[in-house]
């Protein structure tokens, strides 16, 4: 018996240096691998997709996995979140928005229940174009995302500040300079449809910057130049893609500087170096995009889809030498054909809702908004089924009724921030997003919304 204890003691003590070896062996290796750990945490992947989402927008939310997209699986994921937190978590909501939030959320639910037994009864619960119809309802779920996640510092994290240095670059990059053949091949093939980044986008891209970063300008001399550099490089862009959207931008930023004065003037000769590197790109930047106009619409499939659309546009709408705005045959109208084409949806729907006298609870959910099933109004493709108006949008799904108790909602919102410490530059980019979205189909998107909301809550949270 000793014999056989010996020879198994002696087993075991090869057996462990036989580990030890290994272990040496492999331990280079394992360090390496712990410092890889970061990059694929929870709060990494939620970085990752983020920033997805910032890059390739309406491409990237159009993936279609297993025949459902990649946008439709955000807005049901925010629509289980809404519920759960307005159903079950009321309190939660009132500590965090405050009580009147969280009773305004209550009614819109309440609301849009009894508005789809009503007009189309228990049945339209189980038709998904009711659900696509009031994502801007259930879009607000992703107000709440990083609460249910619990990852609310996600945006103090150093991946995606370093991730922002680079994916401001790359916007302008694949939107005017370059796009990679196999990442549209990829989204060609993956995707219901391949689109560069809009106006909207841009925007937004631009305005969570400016809200996440112009306030450590003052404690980083690269963040200072950084942002008087990215500044005048993308304004040219977003002014090129989209007037309204330029408008948001120059909202967000003259805010921003004015909030943020003392802190530009504090060291003189850094604030006129980086002036002259401001001017320089703006300068540099306008002047590449002029030059390459016509290339950039014969490349870019959306803005010549677009083109193409406008065409319809002007042949009905054409442009005049008559005011931006004035009143003819009791309709607003406006010497800007693109302009004109909205607002002559906008008051065909308010007229219809008004002759129909459903003004005060809307078409409903099941079906599209009558205005928009005109030629000239549904774009090249026959797929447009957008006012371009978020709050038309809701007058027309939800009636008098939604749209008080979501324009109750924001002011809320807003009343909640202004009652915070340093959470002004919050406000200025929430009345950005929706003056972009008053002539924007933005907020009837995924993407939009998301982006808007997700960063909205950290700041809620951060104050």
């Amino acid at each position: 018996m000793q014999d056989v204890s010996e020879q198994t003691k002696y087993q075991i003590s090869i057996f462990n240096s036989y580990k030890i070896k290994i272990f040496k062996i492999l331990r280079p290796f394992l360090n390496k691998f712990d410092r890889l750990t970061p990059f694929f945490t929870t709060e990494s992947f939620l970085v990752y997709y983020f920033f997805l989402v910032v890059l390739f927008g309406r491409s990237f939310t159009g993936i279609e996995i297993l025949g459902v997209r990649v946008g439709e699986l955000m807005i049901g994921t925010a629509l289980l979140i809404f519920l759960y937190y307005v159903v079950l978590k009321g309190k939660f909501i009132s500590a965090v928005l405050g009580q009147k939030v969280s009773i305004v959320l209550r009614f819109i639910l309440i609301s849009f229940i009894a508005s789809n037994l009503f007009i189309n009864g228990i049945s339209s619960f189980v038709n998904p174009q009711v659900y696509r119809s009031s994502s801007y309802i259930w879009s607000v779920g992703f107000l709440f995302v990083l609460y249910f996640v619990n990852k609310t510092k996600i945006f103090d994290s150093n991946m995606f500040l370093t991730g922002m240095f680079f994916a401001l670059p790359l916007t302008y990059i694949l939107t005017s300079v370059y796009y990679p053949n196999f990442i549209e091949y990829f989204f060609q093939n993956f995707a219901d449809k391949f689109r560069y980044l809009k106006g909207s986008d841009l925007f937004l891209i631009y305005a969570i910057y400016c809200l996440l970063f112009f306030e450590r300008i003052k404690n980083n001399n690269f963040i200072y130049i950084f942002t008087f550099i990215v500044s005048g490089t993308l304004i040219p862009l977003i002014v090129f893609s989209s007037r309204g959207a330029s408008i948001g931008a120059f909202i967000v930023l003259f805010y921003s500087i004015y909030k943020n004065r003392k802190s530009f003037l504090k060291n003189k000769i850094l604030f006129l170096g980086s002036m002259v590197a401001f001017v320089a790109c703006l300068t540099l930047s306008s002047i590449y995009l002029d030059w390459t106009k016509i290339d950039f619409e014969e490349i870019n499939t959306e803005m010549a889809l677009d083109s193409l659309e406008m065409t319809l546009i002007s042949k009905r709408y054409p442009e005049t030498v008559k005011p931006t705005f004035y009143f003819e045959d009791n309709r607003i109208n406006s010497g800007d054909g693109n302009l004109n084409w909205r607002l002559q949806i906008w008051q065909d729907v308010i007229q219809d809702l008004s002759d129909k006298n459903i003004i005060f609870f809307g078409y409903g959910y099941d079906s599209a908004i009558p205005a928009m099933e005109r030629i000239d109004r549904k774009g090249i493709d026959g797929s447009n089924i957008h006012v371009h108006n978020y709050f038309v949008n809701i007058l027309a799904r939800g009636g008098l009724i939604h749209l008080s108790l979501m324009v109750l909602f924001y002011v809320f919102l807003i009343s909640k921030l202004i009652n915070l410490q340093n959470s002004n530059n919050a406000v200025a980019f929430i009345f950005a997003a929706l003056f972009v979205s008053f002539f924007d189909s933005s907020m009837e998107t995924v993407r939009f919304p998301f982006l808007f909301f997700t960063v909205l809550s950290y700041k809620l949270k951060k104050e």
